[in-house]
């Protein structure tokens, strides 16, 4: 069955004071998926989602939202719930009322049966029941999060827009929060469009993701699609933890040549190459390459710039003639700050780039 568009955003350009925040962006949602907008401080994410509920006004393009055109349409008629980073609380309310104040509003209204039994019920998720008497100004941040999350989840619109709700979170209370929208989304089958910054946050969280930056999506997909087949750098640097590793390149007698390394990696081991404008990168994902000793027969040359120690392991900075790249490695390869060391490209454990343009050229068949 072919998924249901919730959410489709057309061309959507947007400026502010000349400067452009949306550059002819285009973006689907599925009814009943969360899909996760992740790119730097902006990139676009907010510009998308106030596009999305009609709180600003676009220079150009479209926006559908469960299959009509709300392009013209005021905030109020697009039955959408958006959560911002910052808590947004009314001060002079307790948090009982706050969480209900949408349900009472006029274009929402419900029996004040109905307002108790949905407040306490979302009260109950998020678990703030012990807060209800409270009044917002005592509350720490985790808490206020979790109200303003209240407030908009009580009033079950067709879509949630969360534009960063959880970055000013501790890293506890952020994997908290994001379980428990998790669980909201499978509870109420509920259609989500949630920005972030935070790489980790967003495969924890999201069914398909959006990689943004300069205004467009520059990729959408699952991130096993996205890993498999990377659009551009910008993609390549944006996903992963580690990111992707680029090296300075040159093809050669049917080669690929990082710079400064010993390994030669046939060309056709990257399927059909595309041209390029001249120079070329190739990009690796750190969990691909191998790395060893110093002088290990066949491998290239690297020196360890920085060690950072996770506990159970630790991650390594490489810096080589052809670039630097970030891997993670077991606490039982002992390399410490200077210390020379080997690595090794596999077999088919790249693509190739165009220097000047990031896009990809090499056109491997995605990989399993």
């Amino acid at each position: 069955m072919s998924a249901v568009p919730m959410l489709t955003l057309e061309g959507l350009r947007k400026a502010y004071r000349g400067k452009p925040a949306l550059r002819g962006l285009d973006l689907t949602v599925n009814d009943n998926e969360i899909f996760a907008l992740l790119g730097p401080t902006g990139a676009g994410k907010s510009s998308t989602l106030l596009s999305a509920a009609g709180l600003i006004e676009l220079d150009a393009g479209r926006v559908s939202l469960a299959g009509r055109d709300v392009t013209e349409a005021d905030p109020a008629s697009r039955d959408v719930a958006i959560v911002f980073e910052g808590f947004n609380l009314l001060p002079v309310l307790d948090v009982k009322d706050n969480i209900a104040f949408a349900l009472r509003s006029p274009s929402f209204r419900e029996d004040e049966k109905e307002v108790a039994l949905r407040v306490g019920r979302t009260a109950e998720l998020l678990r703030i029941s012990h807060l209800m008497d409270r009044d917002v100004g005592t509350l720490s941040g985790g808490e206020k999060q979790r109200v303003a999350i209240a407030r908009a989840l009580v009033r079950r619109p067709v879509m949630f827009l969360l534009d960063e709700p959880l970055s000013a979170l501790d890293l506890k209370l952020r994997e908290g929060l994001r379980a428990e929208l998790r669980q909201i989304h499978r509870q109420h089958q509920s259609t989500m469009l949630y920005a972030t910054h935070d790489y980790h946050g967003a495969i924890a969280i999201a069914d398909r993701i959006g990689i943004i930056d300069g205004g467009i999506i520059q990729q959408s997909g699952t991130i096993e699609e996205i890993y498999a087949l990377p659009a551009n750098v910008v993609v390549g640097k944006l996903i992963g933890s580690p990111s992707m590793a680029f090296f300075d390149a040159a093809i050669d007698d049917g080669h690929v040549v990082v710079k400064g390394a010993e390994q030669r990696l046939p060309i056709g081991e990257f399927g059909t190459v595309g041209t390029a404008s001249g120079k070329v990168l190739l990009g690796v994902w750190p969990e691909d390459i191998e790395i060893g000793v110093a002088d290990a027969a066949g491998a290239s040359t690297g020196t360890i710039y920085a060690v950072d120690n996770r506990g159970f392991e630790r991650a390594i900075q490489v810096d080589t003639p052809g670039g630097s790249f970030r891997k993670v490695v077991p606490l039982s390869m002992p390399f410490t700050q200077g210390d020379a060391c080997s690595f090794r490209i596999p077999q088919g454990g790249g693509f190739l780039f165009d220097a000047a343009s990031g896009r990809r050229i090499s056109q491997m068949e995605a990989r399993g």
